[in-house]
């Protein structure tokens, strides 16, 4: 049993360098490939980290009126705080008047004569919520009915809505290119195996004419597919930690806040890479070999 394995091995190897430009060939199919299938996984988390982030960050600002009564106040509170309890709301936080004063006095620090001319009574008391759920029409339901309450003066809203579906839109397309891709794959390493078995068909039927059963003759094969899509995905995964780093990390740090992989996702994307290199040059052997075992 180890005498065949041994064997197996063997032919392998012998088989990939005596092969050698389809050995490169299908390693650089698989690399190539499964790189941009890896870029596209990661964007594809980048991305979708990014907008789980905006999707948090949804607030609308329920302004009191600057005379309000505390009983008002009191009412809106306690109906934000039966809106939490119905999983309408995730958030509340009361401003009052002093932390509104402060807010505006570090907002115009330069101007000084404004600054004079308000005293902390012109400005109103509010609560900034942040809704169960991003979805504009469930927002909207929420800020009609706070609009419509005794006591309130105005409800802002900073509608995230069309940067969220852009982004929906962008992972959506980056999954089917990234299946594309692997299709392709999968595709261009069959051709190009099966350009090297129809190189070696004579091998193959001699093999068979002594008695050679259909495993023995496939094994070789399939590992040498194996192993050059082992290659092909490492050299693959590599590539998804440079682009990681050199464009993810270094290009795309500042001015996208909340946009990031995680180290579990990175090294997610590069081991499924390696087995997809794996996966796809054994099954492309397999398959591609099958028609020529019928002699």
């Amino acid at each position: 049993m180890l005498s065949r394995f041994f064997y197996f091995l063997r032919e392998t190897f012998i088989s990939l360098r005596r092969n050698i430009s389809m050995t490169i060939a299908a390693i650089l199919t698989i690399f190539v490939t499964l790189s941009l299938v890896g870029v596209a996984t990661l964007v594809f988390f980048w991305n979708a980290q990014g907008t789980a982030t905006v999707e948090k960050a949804v607030r609308f600002e329920v302004f009191m009126l600057p005379n309000a009564q505390q009983a008002q106040i009191d009412d809106v509170r306690k109906e934000l705080e039966q809106d939490k309890k119905d999983e309408k709301v995730s958030k509340i936080t009361f401003y009052s008047k002093e932390e509104a004063f402060d807010f505006f006095k570090k907002s115009f620090k330069d101007e000084k004569d404004l600054i004079k001319s308000i005293t902390k009574d012109d400005l109103p008391v509010s609560f900034l919520v942040a809704p169960q759920k991003p979805d504009k029409k469930f927002v909207q339901d929420l800020i009609d009915t706070y609009s419509s309450t005794p006591g309130v003066d105005k409800v802002t809203f900073a509608n995230f809505e069309d940067d969220i579906q852009r982004a929906r839109v962008i992972n959506r397309t980056l999954a089917v290119f990234a299946a594309v891709l692997l299709i392709a794959s999968c595709v261009l390493v069959f051709n190009t195996v099966r350009l090297a078995v129809y190189a070696r068909r004579r091998e193959i039927e001699i093999m068979k004419l002594v008695g050679a059963s259909n495993w023995f003759v496939q094994v070789p094969f399939m590992a040498e597919g194996a192993v050059q899509g082992l290659v092909g995905g490492v050299f693959a995964s590599v590539s998804v930690f440079i682009f990681q780093n050199a464009v993810l990390d270094k290009q795309f740090s500042t001015g996208f806040k909340g946009f990031a992989v995680s180290a579990t996702q990175l090294w997610g994307t590069a081991i499924m890479v390696v087995f997809l290199g794996i996966a796809i040059g054994f099954v492309s052997s397999y398959v591609g070999l099958k028609r020529y075992l019928d002699v």
